[in-house]
């Protein structure tokens, strides 16, 4: 009979999905920063990094972290202006940061420095929020923390590793297991096993807010928790959900103090889906005979969410640079509003575009929205 694979020492497809979104961000995220003349040092921290290579052979944090930074150096279409790049892992298990050394010695050629620590969790944050708070100038940090849980994340410390201005963090919560309890944990303040979650809410949540007076809907329990991670707008954050199965979710989140990092964070949601740019859902099975009209019915839905939002903002002229953050605040990309833009040209005489160094109309398709700088203003006409 065959043994059957214990689940914790195999890379499950949601953990899968957790990953290739961390990678596809790191990769963006090297490519820039290493062309920046003004970025001498990346520092990259896993704090809760696991057992790195799994028995069926899947690679978790640390090793796509390391396997990303390797190809990225030694792709001969880079170019590198002498950034030096740090990766620091930590488990307070010592058998897993063994794993994660054996493969990462083996197969390190002078691509990045690495540091080992194999300390509590409390001790580890203690060393970042160390270590980042005394960022150089040329210094960028990028943060992976992915928990056993929820229980280590304290507000206070996720507001101090953000705080110094040149750190983007993931974070990976179990949101399905939050959201079922978090009621319970709120009603049963005698009950010892809901006290973590009760600590994480109540730090996070004030007495009258919604998420601890009722069972939501577990997509808007996920935007509460992007909101209040934003720090009264002190920082950006998102949010990209991962489904296990139809009762299990789980979702990242990412913090950063620049707008520019939240557009490439954005970027990556909207290639893994292109559908909404919000999440991970496993394939199913047996497809729907109707999966094409409902995927464009989908995007259909979200082009025109878009729409109304940018209706409803030139009730009063805005420049492109505007336009361009009411368009990543709201979620999208720049080239979906270019879109709605090219369509209005085409069928909505009162949609105008003015250059603002003639103050005459500018030539066609002239949105700039990808711009930093301001060089259109759009107007809807009154009639």
């Amino acid at each position: 009979m065959t043994k059957k694979a214990n689940v914790k020492n195999t890379l499950q497809i949601h953990s899968q999905a957790k990953v290739e979104f961390y990678a596809e961000y790191l990769n963006r995220y090297l490519r820039i920063l290493s062309l920046s003349e003004h970025t001498k040092q990346i520092n990259i921290y896993d704090v809760f990094c696991g057992m790195g290579i799994y028995e069926d052979g899947g690679k978790g944090s640390p090793i796509v972290a390391f396997d990303t930074i390797k190809m990225f150096i030694t792709d001969k279409k880079n170019l590198i202006n002498n950034t030096q790049i740090s990766l620091i892992v930590n488990d307070k298990e010592q058998q897993k940061i063994k794993r994660v050394k054996n493969y990462i010695d083996l197969n390190n050629q002078h691509f990045c420095n690495v540091r080992y620590y194999n300390e509590d969790v409390e001790q580890m944050f203690n060393v970042v929020q160390q270590e980042v708070s005394q960022t150089n100038a040329d210094t960028r940090n990028l943060i992976f923390i992915d928990p056993y849980g929820y229980k280590d994340i304290k507000k206070e410390i996720l507001y101090q590793l953000m705080e110094n201005g040149k750190t983007e963090i993931i974070l990976f919560l179990p949101i399905s297991h939050m959201h079922r309890f978090t009621q319970k944990a709120i009603q049963s303040e005698e009950r010892v096993q809901y006290e973590p979650l009760r600590n994480f809410v109540n730090s996070f949540f004030s007495k009258n807010h919604k998420i601890r007076k009722e069972q939501l809907p577990i997509m808007e329990y996920i935007q509460f928790i992007t909101d209040v991670l934003k720090f009264n707008n002190k920082f950006f954050s998102t949010s990209y959900y991962i489904t296990r199965d139809v009762a299990n979710y789980f979702a990242l989140f990412f913090m950063s103090s620049h707008i520019f990092w939240f557009q490439k964070i954005l970027e990556v949601k909207w290639d893994l889906d292109e559908v909404a740019g919000r999440g991970f859902k496993i394939p199913e099975q047996m497809k729907s005979l109707f999966e094409a009209e409902e995927t464009e019915d989908a995007k259909n839905k979200n082009a025109n969410q878009l729409e109304e939002i940018l209706l409803h903002s030139l009730i009063t002229p805005k420049t492109n640079r505007q336009i361009l953050e009411l368009t990543l605040k709201s979620e999208f990309l720049p080239k979906h509003t270019t879109e709605i833009f090219e369509k209005w040209q085409k069928s909505n005489q009162k949609f105008r575009v003015y250059d603002l160094k003639t103050n005459k109309e500018a030539r066609k398709n002239s949105f700039y929205v990808s711009e930093k700088e301001d060089k259109v203003q759009f107007k809807i006409e009154k009639q």
